[in-house]
């Protein structure tokens, strides 16, 4: 510290110090004869001599003087402050949105999800305020203890780095920051603090526990493997370089195209709104509203499309394909008779309602079966259930409504039924096409007109059904071309 003003009295000796940091104004008093009439002006007056007076610490001043008058004094006792200047506040960048940084993923977000829903990143759409960046400010000038002015240091801009995917507005009403809006649909991706918004998710390696269930709002493409039991969804395209292990239920509002092997099992499921494009299927259930393009093999799936199936060189074995527009495959069924279904259906009957339409009905005969064979012959012969005890008829009565009842919703769900089937034709161009052979078990239908293959039949062979579905027909071959 320093001394800045020295002053002796008959009261008292007063030095008063400055801090190194000039902030601080202290005061060093020893009495002196007459210390007992020491006066709080005058004590007020050396100080103000020094320091600005709203600066001063009054209270202090008073605590001091009234010490003095019984004889004691200080080394050093505060009695002003001056005002520390404020630094700017640097600029800085907060994110509105979850980002995405391959290869990294937060242990606190692990910690209270499953495996499966990591979520990663978020989706993000077009036009979406993203993140802001605040801008720095001036900071507050000080002063020091003596009244001078202490400088401040503004705070530093920041500069971010994105991509023209994201697009950076200034809000008349927001001085304060300027936002980053979303210039397409997509996630926020982060590499190494430069920042873009991606309209493809492109995971290098495979889809598993390090990445969890995919919902993208764009396309997606897998550069490995999914493993079993992984969900994707997206509203753009997905691609998988490798294969699919099972147990999936993969969505698209566009297209979906397996390099590798696509296996389904009991809790999968494929919907595209686009084409179905794969090298090899095996219990796949599918619904697709474009074309399904199978490179080598197809062998027990359910495959439906609301257009073609156009695979020249695959094989069939097996299950069953729904279409609207035509078939076409090199072999249909195996040499040991494996039953294996070709139906060419209209708009209608591919439709979701049309599914569930028919599974009632599949329910309900069913149904109407089982309650036959509890009947038996009193089926036919109701004027008998009247000469059975009481509780034996009573219940054969009981059984008799039911199966009424089931009998007329049948009769009501296969009119409902055949008018969706009437609701609309064929397409005019819509055929079977085998190219190499058509082996015994090849059924071809098409509502209720049904063409069972007992001996297998070589290609090229091409079976179309009538305008009225009331028969196949066998006529000369020509390639299936989709429009």
């Amino acid at each position: 510290m320093k001394v800045v003003h020295r002053k002796e009295t008959s009261q008292m000796t007063l030095e008063l110090l400055v801090s190194d940091d000039r902030l601080k104004l202290f005061a060093r008093v020893v009495p002196q004869a007459d210390c007992n009439a020491a006066r709080e002006d005058e004590f007020l007056k050396e100080v103000s001599s020094i320091a600005p007076d709203d600066l001063i610490d009054r209270m202090v001043v008073w605590d001091i003087v009234s010490e003095l008058r019984q004889g004691k004094g200080c080394d050093a006792r505060r009695v002003a402050r001056g005002v520390s200047p404020v630094p700017g506040r640097d600029g800085k960048l907060v994110w509105l949105v979850r980002r995405f940084s391959p290869g990294k993923t937060d242990d606190a977000e692990r910690e209270f999800v499953d495996f499966f829903t990591l979520g990663l990143f978020e989706n993000v759409a077009k036009g979406r305020e993203i993140a802001r960046v605040y801008k720095p400010t001036g900071g507050l000038a000080g002063k020091d203890v003596l009244g001078k002015p202490l400088s401040t240091k503004a705070g530093r801009a920041i500069s971010p780095r994105f991509e023209k995917t994201i697009e950076a507005r200034a809000d008349d009403a927001q001085e304060a920051y300027t936002t980053l809006v979303a210039a397409v649909d997509g996630y926020v991706h982060d590499e190494g603090g430069k920042f873009s918004i991606r309209e493809v998710l492109h995971i290098s390696g495979n889809l598993d526990y390090s990445m969890g269930h995919i919902d993208f709002i764009g396309s997606v493409r897998i550069g490995g493997d999914v493993q079993k039991g992984f969900n994707i969804k997206a509203r753009g395209k997905i691609e998988v370089l490798g294969a699919v292990l099972g147990d999936n239920v993969i969505t698209s509002d566009s297209s979906v195209t397996i390099k590798g092997f696509h296996y389904g099992g009991e809790g999968s499921f494929l919907s595209a709104k686009g084409d179905y494009t794969v090298d090899a299927c095996e219990k796949v259930t599918t619904e697709v509203g474009g074309n399904i393009f199978i490179a080598r093999e197809a062998r027990e799936c359910a495959l439906c499309s609301s257009s073609a199936v156009i695979s020249p060189r695959a094989a069939f074995i097996g299950g069953s394909v729904w279409c609207v527009k035509g078939f076409e495959g090199r072999v249909v069924g195996n040499p040991a008779g494996v039953r294996t279904v070709i139906e060419i259906r209209n708009e209608l009957e591919v439709t979701k309602e049309y599914r569930k339409l028919s599974d009632n009905i599949r329910k309900h005969a069913a149904a109407a079966a089982a309650l036959e064979l509890h009947i038996g012959p009193y089926l036919k012969n109701r004027n008998r259930v009247p000469l059975l005890r009481n509780q034996f008829k009573e219940k054969m009565v009981a059984l008799l409504d039911k199966h009424d009842q089931v009998t007329k919703s049948l009769e009501h769900l296969k009119g409902l039924e055949k008018k969706m089937r009437e609701g609309k034709p064929l397409e005019s161009n819509a055929r079977v096409n085998v190219r190499e052979m058509a082996n015994a078990g090849t059924v071809l239908t098409s509502g209720e007109t049904i063409l069972e293959l007992k001996d297998s039949v070589a290609g090229p062979v091409c079976y179309k059904p009538s305008d009225d579905r009331s028969e196949w027909r066998q006529e000369a071959f020509m390639d299936l071309t989709v429009e």
